[in-house]
């Protein structure tokens, strides 16, 4: 465990995860606007439901960090480890919903650029938020945390 002082700041997240899902599908909608190349027919039958998925998720994890006296906030230094809730099934259901509302535009258009968005977004959320928060949890919460990591998948 740290001392208190240490990551009093949070794991150092520069940019806010849902600004990083933003551009993503912004940069897609863009490159399909510029240049098209659908994949198939747009689903929005498909992807509404998906994103509906995942705003139910990602409110139930919200929900959870709230109730535990985390700011869910990830450049905010965390009081409680949770392990409860949607953290059971994996270990970032909200970064897991930000994926599924990334997918669901991506059935909504049925484009090769909105596919790219979610591969290109899950690489920013994996390699810029989570190793992050990964290696600032294990200094915060020590051996509890890190049984966790051992139990419970990074991504569903």
């Amino acid at each position: 465990m740290s001392p208190p002082d240490e990551d009093a700041h949070g794991p150092g997240v520069k940019v806010p995860p849902p600004l990083m899902v933003l551009a993503g599908l912004l940069l897609a909608w863009a490159l399909n606007w510029l240049a098209p190349v659908m994949l198939g027919p747009p689903a929005p039958e498909l992807g509404m439901p998906v994103m509906l998925l995942a705003f139910l998720l990602m409110g139930w994890a919200l929900l959870v960090l709230v109730r535990a006296g985390n700011d869910p906030r990830p450049d905010r230094p965390d009081t409680a480890f949770v392990a409860r809730g949607p953290f059971r099934l994996g270990r970032n259901p909200i970064y897991s919903g930000f994926l599924l509302v990334a997918a669901g535009m991506a059935l909504v258009w049925g484009t090769l650029w909105g596919w790219l968005a979610v591969g290109g977004i899950f690489l920013a959320l994996d390699f810029l938020v989570v190793r992050r928060e990964e290696a600032y949890l294990e200094r915060r919460f020590g051996q509890d945390y890190l049984d966790y990591k051992a139990k419970v998948r990074r991504w569903f």
